[in-house]
C-alpha cells in the first residue's frame, strides 16, 4: 500500500496540480448540467495532457522534444496515476459545479 502512495505522491508535480485547478474550474464553468460531467472531465484531461506541449514549445523547446515530453507523462508515471488524474478531474470539477448551482441562483 505504501508503494502505490508513493509512485501516486511522485506522479504529481506543482505544474500538474495547477494545471488541475486550471483546467478544472474551466470545464466546471462551462458545464450547464450536471450530465455534461463525463464531457467536461474528458475536456479537461485532454488539455491538461497537451498543455505542457504548448507550454515547452512556447518557452524554446523544439516541437518534436515537446511532444516526446507530452506523451512522456503518460507513460513514465504508469497507468495508477493517469487513473488518479481522472478520479480528481471528476471530484474537482464535480464538487466546483455543485458550489456553482448552489450559489449562483
Amino acid at each position: 500500500m505504501d508503494r502505490i502512495f508513493e509512485r501516486l505522491s511522485d506522479g504529481f508535480t506543482g505544474f500538474d496540480w495547477w494545471l488541475i485547478m486550471l483546467w478544472s474550474i474551466v470545464a466546471a464553468l462551462i458545464m450547464r448540467r450536471s450530465g455534461q460531467l463525463v464531457g467536461a472531465v474528458t475536456f479537461a484531461f485532454v488539455m491538461d495532457m497537451i498543455s505542457p506541449f504548448f507550454w515547452r514549445w512556447a518557452t524554446g523547446s523544439p516541437a518534436d522534444f515537446a511532444f516526446d515530453l507530452m506523451l512522456a507523462r503518460l507513460d513514465d508515471r504508469g497507468g495508477l496515476v493517469v487513473l488518479a488524474r481522472i478520479a480528481i478531474y471528476f471530484a474537482v470539477i464535480y464538487g466546483l459545479f455543485f458550489l456553482k448551482k448552489r450559489n449562483w441562483r
